[in-house]
């Protein structure tokens, strides 16, 4: 009997330990075309140094997975306060877009078969260059989650309050932890390979200005502006934080396409 206990206790722990990797956060199954294999996808950067570290790393890890390919960062010099997209590619942008309670956006257009077309993620220097943001851990933590979102993921948890998960997919007061969310984990690069794991025909993200891959035109229809910087330009929230607060936001254009806006508000700011 006490070795059938035993037993029953290391299978316990063996499940709970295995628990989180089997958990889904995919972002409502939004993703980037592609082929089943693997989706090439340029990243384009408007930064100033101060982003330059957190902002590298986070492309550097994400193309760790096996399932993307990321060509960059290539840099824009200008435009970083319209930040607008460029159709099959992702742009990232930092600037003073104002004390309006967010430290990041991920915002991506999604094509008439709803596969994501373009993508932007914005870091908010009006809070970054204020304490307690004004930390490369703040800075890693954002940057990371931000561009994670263009992929198609979401959070693995979002209680703030919670131990952290050692993901910058997982919401913290303590970014340092430990252990640290400032990177992806396992099971972010797992997710990625369950969301990518099919051949939808065609592929939606392109490395050129021009043409797309095996020669597809760009897409037709997409907004070519920025999205905008507060909630009445984002479209109708569709989803509230554990916290109260609208964290994810739809805009539909005419013809079918839609911009969806994921937001990572700061700690202070208040249920809207």
């Amino acid at each position: 009997m006490k070795r059938i206990n035993q037993v029953a206790l290391i299978a316990g722990a063996a499940l709970l330990a295995f628990t989180p990797a089997v958990a889904t956060h995919r972002w409502n199954g939004y993703h980037w075309a592609g082929n089943g294999t693997n989706v090439t996808i340029r990243v384009n950067t408007t930064i100033t140094s101060q982003w330059s570290a957190s902002v590298g790393k986070a492309i550097s890890d994400w193309d760790k997975s096996t399932e993307l390919t990321l060509r960059g960062p290539s840099a824009v010099s200008t435009g970083a306060r319209r930040c607008n997209p460029i159709a099959g590619q992702i742009r990232v942008c930092n600037y003073a877009y104002g004390q309006r309670g967010w430290l990041g956006i991920a915002t991506i257009w999604l094509d008439t078969k709803g596969h994501i077309a373009q993508a932007t993620t914005k870091l908010n220097d009006s809070y970054h260059n204020l304490a307690p943001y004004n930390r490369p851990e703040w800075r890693a933590l954002v940057a990371c989650q931000e561009i994670g979102h263009d992929f198609g993921l979401d959070h693995q948890d979002e209680n703030f309050d919670n131990p952290n998960l050692g993901t910058c997919m997982d919401y913290t007061s303590k970014p340092l932890g430990p252990p640290a969310n400032t990177a992806p984990n396992s099971h972010d690069y797992g997710e990625l390979s369950i969301i990518y794991n099919h051949n939808d025909g065609y592929t939606s993200a392109k490395t050129s200005t021009s043409l797309g891959q095996a020669g597809r035109p760009v897409p037709q229809g997409l907004s070519a502006e920025d999205i905008g910087d507060s909630p009445a330009d984002w479209g109708r929230a569709i989803r509230r934080d554990q916290r109260g607060r609208p964290d994810v936001f739809v805009r539909d254009f005419a013809g079918g396409e839609r911009a969806v806006t994921h937001v990572f508000w700061t700690l202070e700011a208040e249920e809207k």
